[in-house]
């Protein structure tokens, strides 16, 4: 997609208050998930309320609101006013086709990552945006069939999170670690792609195999486009000092950061090895075409003296004139040109195979 349809998609998604509101956005209203916890306790509930986060960011010391849909306008409203997020910030969070980075609004820090997915053997990046702010966590995302985030609200209904060691920065630093850790499934997918589509191009090279290796490519640049950024945000986060980031959170960012780094080591690597997908799809179609194309000539020179044999006898001359050629007259002369013929075959071929020019057949 060019800047320039980006940049019109853009403005078409967003109201006077950077909201997306235009009519092919509304699908439906969003759904707001909220768990509260203090690491010995936790609350699940489906927020239908305003007051009902109001009434938890007083008594819990942490909560975290997960917003599926982004369509839903007058529900990115309602979170703006209640958290105070800026309509730039809330701009940013709806915005399908956001750039990872991570920024401070104020009392806040915005931090925009895609996670990856696979669709139909097509790898596909959705937007997912994590406010972090005082006690709280807000995490925006696109409606999909599958929760990205259902092991981590499992995690935390069984106590095996260490929130309780730090805050709503340490849960955010969790969220982030299962988005970049979602990669790594689409990359062995992408892996077992790649060695079918390397037998493919080595046994069986075709149209189909070459636009299969195109697929490959554009794929791993989808990766590329949403990794590089990451890996400079995480980096941000994880040496850099950042509001509301703490120690332990910083760790697990910082541990997020070599995940990334694993992850593009591996996406370099089956860049490298797409790139010598095509070379070894050139190469199949070269030996392909000269194989075929020894087939032709052996078949050509084995018939060369059959033709010169056949014309020969086939000139039609006096046959009373003792000039003309041999066996014309002769009782069994056709028997014996055959024979002529035949015998010149077999040896040919046996020349051939002495030479090894037929072992491929053999």
């Amino acid at each position: 997609m060019s800047n320039r349809r980006r940049s019109r998609r853009r403005r078409n998604r967003q109201s006077e208050h950077g909201i997306a509101t235009d009519a092919a956005m509304v699908a439906g209203p969003s759904i707001l998930r909220m768990i509260a916890c203090d690491g010995e306790a936790w609350a699940e509930s489906t927020v239908l309320r305003p007051e009902e986060l109001t009434v938890a960011r007083e008594k819990w010391p942490v909560v975290w609101i997960d917003i599926e849909g982004l369509e839903d306008a007058e529900t990115i409203r309602m979170i703006g006013s209640v958290f105070d997020i800026s309509a730039l910030a809330l701009e940013d969070a709806v915005t399908p086709d956001e750039r990872p980075k991570v920024e401070v609004f104020g009392h806040q820090v915005l931090i925009a990552a895609r996670m990856a997915r696979s669709e139909s053997e097509a790898i596909v990046t959705d937007p997912v945006c994590i406010f972090l702010g005082d006690r709280y966590v807000i995490t925006f995302r696109e409606r999909l069939a599958i929760d990205g985030f259902a092991g981590v609200r499992q995690r935390i209904r069984q106590g095996r999170t260490r929130i309780s060691h730090g805050g709503a920065d340490t849960l955010c630093a969790i969220l982030f670690d299962v988005v970049i850790d979602g990669y790594f499934p689409v990359l062995e997918q992408l892996s077992d792609r790649l060695e079918a589509t390397e037998e493919e191009a080595m046994n069986n090279p075709s149209r189909e195999s070459l636009v299969r290796i195109h697929d490959v490519r554009n794929d791993l640049m989808t990766l590329r486009r949403a990794l590089w950024p990451t890996r400079d945000l995480l980096h941000t986060l994880g040496r850099e000092p950042t509001p509301l980031v703490g120690d332990l959170a910083r760790a697990h960012f910082r541990d997020s950061y070599d995940h990334a780094m694993e992850l593009l080591d591996l996406m370099e690597s089956y860049r490298e090895i797409s790139s010598d997908l095509r070379d070894i799809y050139l190469a199949s179609l070269n030996n392909r075409m000269n194989d075929v194309m020894k087939v032709l000539a052996v078949i050509a020179t084995i018939f060369m003296p059959l033709t010169f044999i056949t014309g020969y006898y086939g000139m039609n001359f006096d046959t009373n004139s003792p000039w003309n050629m041999p066996l014309l007259s002769y009782r069994y002369g056709a028997p014996v040109a055959m024979a002529l013929m035949a015998t010149t075959t077999v040896g040919m071929i046996a020349f051939f195979y002495r030479r090894g020019w037929l072992k491929r057949w053999h």
